[in-house]
């Protein structure tokens, strides 16, 4: 059974999550989720809505659980 890791990377304007496992000695990288990540206009500051990256994050969770990889 392979082991898995899972990374969250919150660029400047979009996230997404990379799956990494090891195989025949080599490290395999698969992007498994990708997001918007912009900044809003608040009050006359650019700000990241927390909640909903936040959310985003929990949602890209919830997509690699479905994964074929952990049935």
């Amino acid at each position: 059974m392979s082991r898995y890791f899972l990374a969250i990377d919150i660029g400047a304007s979009s996230g997404r999550h990379i799956l990494g496992s090891v195989e025949n000695g080599k490290i395999v990288l698969e992007e498994v989720y990708r997001f918007w990540n912009g900044m809003d206009h608040v009050d006359g500051t650019l700000c990241w809505d927390v909640d909903r990256l936040f959310n985003e994050i929990i949602a890209g969770m919830k997509n690699v659980k479905k994964s074929a990889k952990f049935r």
